[in-house]
């Protein structure tokens, strides 16, 4: 008989090979419409209210059919186009990983500066992959809706499970990690 740990953990599994699979098909039709010569583009559900429907037979509230564009040629759409692919690329990339990330981990993991030549002038200018979470989580929303996978689906948490300080060696992968070195900030412990 499986202990609950197995069980857990083919659960997961099942649910991480699930999440890489769309996450993998959905965002190579963006890598199609590049080769392909097409202005790369997401097409996603609104979250708004005029776009909830009530479903009464599952007594819940679905989002409807209408959809903006997010283009990567529009100006008003590239930073979120950019920050869309990012953070889609970071859930990817912990997904491969067997990864258990907090949403404030990949606010903080795809958090830089790019630099950049402004044209035509030439002058060197800087952007902020993002300012605040609240942009990185509304991103994350954005990939939920666009991919149709729940953020829980693809194993991200909201905050994590619990902290470790003190007298003790834990052993990440390859890594040994000294605990008694971590400080105020402890060791956060995934689920």
């Amino acid at each position: 008989m499986e202990s609950q740990r197995e069980l857990v953990s083919k659960a997961d599994l099942k649910a991480r090979e699930r999440a890489l699979r769309i996450l993998r098909e959905r965002f190579y039709e963006v890598l199609e419409d590049v080769t392909r010569g097409r202005p790369p583009k997401l097409v996603i559900r609104r979250r708004t209210l005029s776009n909830t429907i009530y479903d009464p037979e599952r007594g819940l509230l679905l989002l409807g059919d209408s959809t903006f564009e997010r283009s990567f040629l529009d100006l008003r759409e590239a930073r979120k186009f950019m920050q869309t692919m990012l953070m889609a690329s970071i859930i990817f990339e912990a997904l491969s990983n067997g990864e258990y990330p907090t949403i404030r981990d990949l606010y903080y993991r795809g958090k830089h500066t790019i630099r950049f030549r402004k044209l035509p002038s030439k002058a060197v200018a800087e952007e902020n992959t993002w300012d605040e979470q609240s942009e990185s989580d509304s991103v994350i929303r954005d990939i939920e809706v666009y991919t149709n996978v729940l953020r829980e689906e693809m194993l991200i948490l909201s905050k994590e499970k619990g902290k470790v300080v003190g007298e003790m060696k834990i052993r990440s992968g390859d890594d040994v990690i000294d605990l008694s070195k971590m400080g105020h900030g402890a060791y956060s412990i995934e689920p």
